[in-house]
């Protein structure tokens, strides 16, 4: 599982595309990734991403991948092309 959380609006998005077995790349601290939400698209930076490990099971295996965003520091995304256009 992978999941967006976007921790100044309170929100979590699940990535419709992610399973148990997918092979994304996960996002790194400070990268820019494309967010929607809302009907709204920016341009947000990764602030923490971390893995739940469940240590219960034999053997253990990794659960949710979470990335954290702040919306409000996100970028529309013509003026974050714009910018690294050129």
């Amino acid at each position: 599982m992978y999941r967006i959380l976007i921790v100044d609006r309170g929100a979590e998005l699940p990535v419709s595309a992610a399973k148990s077995n997918h092979e994304y790349r996960v996002p790194i601290k400070g990268e820019h990734i494309m967010v929607r939400w809302e009907g709204i698209t920016k341009a947000c930076e990764v602030e923490d991403v971390w893995t739940h490990v469940n240590l219960d099971n034999d053997p253990p295996y990794q659960g949710a991948v979470q990335v954290v965003v702040r919306w409000m520091k996100g970028l529309d995304p013509a003026l974050y092309v714009r910018r690294f256009k050129s």
